[in-house]
């Protein structure tokens, strides 16, 4: 035994307390690797620019499935690890075809749309061909396009046409395309009011969606939470609990739209009927926010940013949000190294949540 004081058990002692503080650090490291905020798995990585826009969306089993812009076709990956891990991008082949409705072109683009998951499991892509003669005789065309899947991603449908509408092509989809017990899709359209498609028929109408100004406004995502209430962001932030038939504006909503008609933000409803606004403003947006409503959208959390020194395109879909399992949600999102997914725990965004 070593005395107390001697020189020997000193060394002990300190060596003792040198080996506690190693652990102390590595273990203190290890929760900070750990949290998912600071761990983004790179999908694509890669320097990009122009409209990647990414999407997601979950299938039953819980397949991830992300679509984004690649040269002029749309590409997919999937996780079926809850986002751990990704697929090599491939190209969904259907998406870089010219439409037999438009002529054929020297500047053309393929312009992504959404990523959705139907009720019978079937995940629905839609984008644009945009074939552009503008400069030669004013030829300009935006057909919009839609491909399904039935085997989580693998395969696709032919391409199927959406419109036109009195001669005219519709345009872009803006997020999510919302499936309604009748079996028709709620579109929002860039510059136009939401339209209902019948993919049996091919027919479309107008889908009425005025708040109290009594305007027919663009740009709008629509979702139905888990109670069955209808929210729409836009300009303006509506709720309905008729089947919109009526709608009443909700105040007091975060992410308010700062001239980008709500471009830059993303609705994701939860399984236990919260609902989730992911948001960002323009280009040089650094950082994820999130708002969290635990009232069927009437009020909202305060913030959380997470990545809050990593930069994330906001404008025009990135990012977006989808929940992976019950304590999860997913978001994903480009910046000019590539496109990005972050899985994050619910618990984490929805703290100081008030409640009615």
């Amino acid at each position: 035994m070593f005395s107390p004081n001697s020189p020997a058990h000193l060394l002990l002692a300190r060596q003792r307390i040198s080996t506690a503080c190693v652990a102390l650090v590595f273990a203190t490291s290890m929760i900070g690797t750990l949290r998912a905020e600071e761990k983004p798995v790179s999908i694509l990585a890669a320097k990009i620019g122009g409209h990647i826009h990414p999407s997601i969306c979950r299938t039953r089993d819980g397949t991830l499935v992300v679509v984004y812009k690649g040269k002029n076709v749309l590409m997919v990956s999937r996780s079926t690890d809850g986002g751990a891990t990704w697929e090599q991008p491939t190209p969904i082949a259907t998406t870089a075809r010219r439409p037999d409705v438009l002529r054929e072109v020297q500047k053309f683009e393929v312009y992504p749309g959404t990523a959705d998951v139907l009720p019978d499991d079937r995940v629905l892509v839609t984008w644009n061909y945009i074939a552009d003669d503008k400069a030669k005789d004013g030829y300009y065309e935006r057909a919009l396009l839609y491909t399904l899947s039935s085997d989580q991603g693998r395969t696709w449908t032919e391409q199927g046409l959406i419109g036109p509408v009195e001669g005219k092509h519709l345009g872009a989809v803006r997020h999510n395309v919302l499936a309604m017990p009748d079996g028709r899709w709620l579109l929002p359209i860039r510059g136009l009011p939401p339209r209902m498609f019948d993919p049996k028929s091919g027919a479309t109408e107008p889908f009425p969606l005025a708040g109290p100004d009594r305007k027919q406004h663009a740009y709008q995502q629509i979702v139905r939470t888990a109670k069955g209430t209808l929210v729409a962001m836009g300009p303006v932030f509506l709720r309905s609990t008729d089947e919109g038939r009526t709608w009443s504006p909700v105040e007091n909503f975060p992410a308010v739209p700062d001239g980008d008609s709500a471009e830059g933000r993303y609705l994701t409803t939860l399984a236990d009927g919260g609902l989730l606004v992911t948001w960002g403003v323009g280009n040089a947006n650094k950082g994820l926010h999130y708002n969290y409503s635990a009232d069927d959208g009437r009020t909202w959390n305060a913030t959380v940013t997470l990545l809050p020194e990593t930069h994330a395109m906001a404008r025009f879909y990135s990012a977006r949000t989808v929940q992976t399992d019950d304590a999860h949600v997913g978001s994903v999102f480009m910046n000019g190294d590539g496109v990005h997914f972050l899985k994050v725990p619910i618990a984490r965004l929805v703290r100081d949540a008030p409640k009615n």
